[in-house]
């Protein structure tokens, strides 16, 4: 996504902290090969009674209830970029403690691996805790050796991984060892922070007495036990194929599951996501409804998401949308049941997000702002459920963000400004608070540099360069901080492509020339990653649009004309797969002007390639106001046709066209990227005045084009 895409909410980190506290008791950390395990682990952990007298007093996983509840276990949400993902990293940093379930795969396993490291980059090394379920633990490095490395070693103070051994606590469930059940009771008693002995004495009491209930029950009367018995088997025969039905369906939901991030780790990316979301889709057309409990509707609601969010990255939005609207569904239905439950609420708004921007994304914003008006309120209700609580702070600044963005494509500059800065408030006050996290740091960035966007629109050039200057070197040092990040990468490339802009609007041509060459690197870097991965082909091929546009001003318009072939083919291609997308069919637009406008400088034949321009600029417009950019570059797709028409019935045909569209913003207009074609548009209609006073206008903003003023050339600038 671009860094002006709105996104949900992402935290990376916080200051290492001495209490257990947050959302979780435990955090497991596994292997996909021992999925079986960390079902059992979770299902035991959450069940295991904690003695009386130990409810309410303090532990390393903070104070104590009836059980070691809740558990955090599901891996829903590992990018194909190869980055831990957001939503791990926020449960990594809202559990008490981390469960490494040690193994020869969870030695091997990268995520294994970085779970451990950013538990311990935030809560250090007091509360993590290995379960040996197969290896061997004595030899580092050996064939068998079931110990991650960063569970061997300490942590630096800069968070990188040490030669220093650490110290373990380490249950082992082997058979030969402690066994499945006194590993069990190891383990509790560490998260617990009592005795293994204690512990293991108070089992032993529990089943005595047990057994001695059983004995008086039976010397009070077998007859009457027999009865009871069998009622009871009959009971719970039937209790135990439910329960049967909902462990299977949700352990196999979990496996499916975890067979994404496998597949991602087997480089198989995007082709492993779809094969895991069919499977998925293919299971919950076949679910009994006796089996959607809470549990099942909330898996499903977390696979939907994902296969949504699949569909997303491969362009499919009807199908995108489908799937979240699905996942909606069913978390509306949670919430509706536990109004109160704000992690059942916050589950639902990022349903709301998503939904919105699919439909922002295909072009379609009436729908795109009811859905982030309902993301947003959503943000307001957990805020006002748990004021203190910085994720809910987050979510409404999210919430104001995202409609700000919309404002913006409306022409809504004012409300747009207040939005922005009511997130940047907002976050703002939560970063004082975390300042080690990088995520909170990016969106203040974003949100600054939709203020750049803004003051580009609004005339003041030199606040947008130096707005989108400051992203570039706030963004460069989140990626700095994160390298293996590829999420904070794409989103330097975007910085780097809107500075590069910006400084071509005020003639600074070297330096918007370095930018995009650094933008155009890291998107290069990002594609040969993940070749399957289209917003990234996507992206690197709109860059390569405003490449040509380059070459074709420094005077190569053979090899630009040659370029713009090839690029309209791409386009074509990208068009048939996605009719409705107005971002491919704007750069589609783009790209024919440009090929027309270099035909006829060559004495082509031009006419068609120019109408084909027009042709895709109205497929812009639709039937609400278009973004500045899509209006800009219709117009110039207008004047270049008329330009070139053979007949003049048709050239003014299309210069009306173009008038209709422009003239009603040229008052309140400040924006170059209106004016400039609306200055050539008014030389070509013979309103020589009114050309004048616009470019008088944007002289005195400081802007300097790289295509003549009208009536020095026929020529249109770069879009830019």
């Amino acid at each position: 996504m671009s860094p002006h895409d709105p996104s949900p909410a992402a935290s990376t980190g916080a200051a290492p902290s001495s209490q257990g506290s947050g959302r979780y008791r435990v955090f497991l950390s596994y292997s996909h090969a021992d999925t079986a395990w960390a079902a059992w682990l979770l299902r035991e952990l959450e069940r295991f009674p904690v003695p009386a007298r130990l409810r309410g007093a303090p532990s390393p996983i903070g104070p104590l209830g009836a059980h070691i509840a809740p558990v955090f276990r599901d891996r829903d949400e590992l990018p194909s970029s190869g980055d831990l993902g957001e939503v791990l990293r926020a449960a990594l940093r809202d559990s008490a403690a981390l469960v490494v379930i040690c193994s020869p795969a969870a030695a091997r396993s990268r995520w294994v691996q970085e779970e451990i490291l950013t538990f311990k980059r935030h809560a250090g090394s007091t509360r993590v805790f290995a379960f040996i379920v197969a290896g061997e633990p004595k030899i580092a490095g050996a064939p068998d050796d079931c110990f991650p490395s960063a569970l061997r070693h300490e942590l630096a103070a800069d968070g990188s991984l040490t030669s220093v051994p650490a110290e373990l606590v380490a249950a082992d469930a082997r058979p030969h060892a402690d066994g499945r059940a006194n590993a069990l009771l190891r383990l509790a008693a560490g998260l617990l922070g009592v005795g293994y002995d204690d512990l293991r004495q108070r089992a032993r009491i529990r089943t005595r007495n047990r057994r001695l209930v059983l004995g008086a029950v039976a010397a009070a009367g077998l007859g009457l036990l027999a009865v009871a018995w069998q009622a009871r088997q009959a009971e719970s025969a039937a209790r135990a194929e439910a329960a049967r039905r909902q462990k299977s369906g949700e352990e196999l939901i979990a496996y499916m599951l975890d067979d994404l991030h496998t597949g991602i780790e087997k480089a198989e990316k995007l082709a492993a996501l779809e094969q895991a979301g069919a499977r998925i889709m293919a299971y919950f057309q076949g679910l009994d409804p006796r089996d959607l409990t809470d549990t099942s509707l909330a898996q499903q609601a977390k696979a939907l998401t994902q296969i949504g969010r699949m569909r997303l990255e491969q362009m499919r939005y009807p199908d995108a949308t489908a799937a979240f609207e699905a996942a909606f569904a069913r978390l509306k239905a949670l919430a509706a049941r536990q109004p109160g439950n704000t992690e059942l609420i916050f589950d639902r708004g990022q349903a709301e997000y998503w939904i919105g921007f699919v439909h922002r994304r295909n072009g379609q914003p009436a729908a795109a702002a009811e859905w982030f008006g309902r993301y947003r309120e959503t943000g307001r209700a957990l805020v006002a459920l748990a004021p203190q609580e910085p994720r809910w702070q987050q979510e409404l600044a999210y919430g104001h963000h995202n409609l700000a963005v919309l404002d913006v494509s409306a022409g809504r500059l004012a409300p747009a400004r207040a939005g922005f800065l009511a997130a940047i408030a907002i976050l703002e006050r939560l970063a004082a608070a975390a300042p080690a996290d990088q995520g909170l740091r990016h969106q203040m960035v974003d949100a600054s540099s939709w203020l750049g966007s803004l003051a580009e629109q609004e005339g003041d050039l030199a606040e947008a360069v130096h707005r989108f200057a400051g992203q570039v070197a706030q963004a460069d040092a989140i990626a700095r901080a994160e390298p293996a990040n590829a999420r904070w990468k794409q989103r330097l490339a975007d910085a780097c492509y809107l500075h590069a802009s910006a400084l071509r609007a005020v003639g600074r041509r070297s330096e918007a020339a370095a930018q995009r060459l650094r933008g155009n690197a890291l998107l290069d870097g990002l594609v040969a990653s993940d070749p399957k991965n289209a917003a990234w082909q996507r992206l690197r091929l709109w860059s390569r649009v405003r490449d040509v546009e380059r070459l074709r001003e420094d005077g190569d318009r053979a090899g630009a004309a040659a370029m713009f072939e090839l690029l309209r083919t791409e386009f074509v291609r990208l068009a048939g797969d996605q009719p409705k997308d107005p971002g491919i069919a704007n750069r589609l637009a783009v790209v024919c002007r440009n090929l027309a406008e270099v035909r006829a400088e060559f004495g082509q034949p031009a006419g068609a390639a120019a109408d084909e321009a027009v042709a895709w600029a109205e497929k812009t417009l639709g039937g609400t106001r278009p973004s500045d950019l899509y209006l800009g570059d219709a117009v110039q797709a207008l004047v270049a046709a008329a330009r070139l028409a053979g007949d003049p019935a048709a050239a003014a045909r299309h210069r009306q066209r173009a008038l209709a569209l422009v003239e009603p913003l040229l008052a309140g207009s400040r924006h170059w990227r209106i004016l400039f074609p609306a200055a050539h548009l008014l030389h070509d209609l013979g309103r020589g005045a009114e050309s004048r006073e616009l470019v008088a206008r944007l002289r005195a903003q400081g802007f300097a084009p790289s295509a003549p003023w009208p009536g020095e050339s026929a020529a249109l600038p770069a879009s830019s």
